[in-house]
């Protein structure tokens, strides 16, 4: 029994001595704050996405608050704070353990401002760290938008070149197309000259005519009329005293005014009654494309944007609706003139973007309206000259409009439609303050 009893006492001091055994026993002390620490820096990594989810959600909720109605300012159509609760849930909605303990909305209106901010709480099950007693995470998050710019000045910079002459539709195409000899589906404009080359009159023969006498509505008829149609939807939007001024302009070769920036929309609309093709050259040379010119000097027209707080102080929009074609005599190009390409005096191309980026560095926004040529196959000029800039087109417009505010005609969605869509975008615009 007491050999036994060494025995054992000789092990245990073998044990003691053993390093092997420290470092287990070392060990497995370690392990618990060890898992402890692992656990937290997991669980800490895992909350802070969920918050970053949910400061997210908040954000396109004030967001989409202050953006759903195109009269943000109008008490009956004002969010409240279900409604924005409601917008949180859905864009929340698919975060996965969080409990939203509280939430709230302030939404503040003024005559010329609407802010909306939310606030909310929330707690993050933990994944790990509950084994030292942290069973959840409290976070919360505050997200606010304002909507801006309620006094806003708008330019409408129209191209009334021999392109617009274009038929309308597929259907006017071969309609017009059909009653021209050449099968021509362009309505050009022309004056009637004397012997001295002075203008006499119209030529009431030309293809501008035939369209006019077999009801072919052209692009420029369409232009016309969804100018006439946004002068009216801008009259319904506004809500205070002079709040959307508006200017027409339309240009070719050169620039003319339509109608100066006025408050009293239904004048402007009447105005716009003289948006019309304009007239070919006796020659019939057709360059009259040119933003060359159009653009600086439209640039020089307008007065510089301000906050939107005022009408002295308006917000400014260029709309641009064009083709994306210049076609322009080569002595109207700044030097050094670059070399013409259907002929030494003629120059074919597209849109320089930079002759934009002069406006927009003055806080001006530019939407550009994209009104694409139908190929006309059958053309032996559109095929050599249009069609080989067709794919660069849109790309050009796009760099020269500012972020969001490129539109395009589509089977669905022709000028008057997207000249609406542009001015609703306009008015909708909001900073996300936070």
């Amino acid at each position: 029994m007491r050999r036994g009893r060494l025995s054992l006492r000789a092990r245990w001091r073998s044990f003691a001595r053993d390093r092997a055994g420290n470092i287990a026993q070392m060990f497995a002390f370690a392990l618990v704050p060890l898992l402890a620490t692992t656990g937290i820096v997991v669980d800490y990594s895992r909350v802070s996405a969920i918050r970053s989810k949910l400061d997210s959600a908040a954000d396109s909720a004030v967001l989409a608050a202050v953006s759903l109605n195109a009269k943000p300012f109008v008490a009956a159509s004002m969010p409240t704070e279900a409604s924005v609760r409601q917008l949180f849930d859905a864009f929340s909605s698919s975060i996965q353990g969080v409990t939203i303990t509280d939430f709230h909305a302030s939404i503040v209106s003024g005559v010329a401002t609407m802010t909306v901010t939310a606030s909310y709480a929330a707690t993050v099950r933990t994944a790990v760290a509950g084994m030292i007693g942290v069973t959840s995470v409290a976070i919360a998050g505050t997200a606010t938008s304002k909507a801006k710019t309620p006094y806003v000045d708008f330019y409408l910079l129209l191209d009334n070149s021999p392109s617009m002459g274009l038929a309308a539709t597929p259907a006017d195409i071969s309609a017009l197309q059909a009653k021209t000899p050449d099968n021509c589906a362009f309505a050009c404009h022309q004056h009637t000259y004397d012997k001295k080359n002075k203008i006499t009159g119209d030529d009431t023969s030309d293809y501008y005519h035939v369209a006019r006498n077999n009801n072919v509505t052209l692009r420029i008829d369409v232009l016309r009329t969804a100018t006439q149609a946004l002068t009216q939807t801008a009259t319904n939007a506004a809500i205070i005293a002079s709040q959307f001024r508006m200017g027409v302009y339309e240009f070719s070769d050169t620039l003319a005014t339509i109608a100066a920036p006025n408050a009293d929309l239904a004048a402007v609309g009447t105005a716009a009654n003289a948006i019309d093709l304009a007239y070919s050259y006796q020659d019939q040379r057709d360059s009259q494309t040119s933003y060359d010119v159009a653009l600086p000097g439209i640039n020089a027209i307008m007065t510089d944007p301000g906050d939107g707080t005022s009408a002295a102080t308006a917000a400014k929009f260029l709309f641009v609706v064009t083709d994306g074609v210049q076609d322009e005599p080569v002595s109207n190009l700044p030097s050094p003139k670059p070399s013409g390409n259907v002929n030494s005096n003629r120059l074919i191309n597209t849109l320089n973007p930079a002759l934009c980026q002069t406006i927009k560095s003055r806080g001006i926004t530019i939407a550009v309206l994209n009104t694409p040529y139908y190929p006309v196959t059958n053309n032996a000029f559109y095929n050599q000259w249009v069609a080989p800039l067709s794919s660069s087109i849109p790309t050009k417009l796009q760099s020269c409009a500012s972020q969001g505010f490129y539109f395009e005609i589509t089977p669905t969605k022709g000028i008057s439609e997207a000249m609406q869509a542009m001015f609703q975008a306009a008015v909708n615009s909001v900073l996300l303050t936070n």
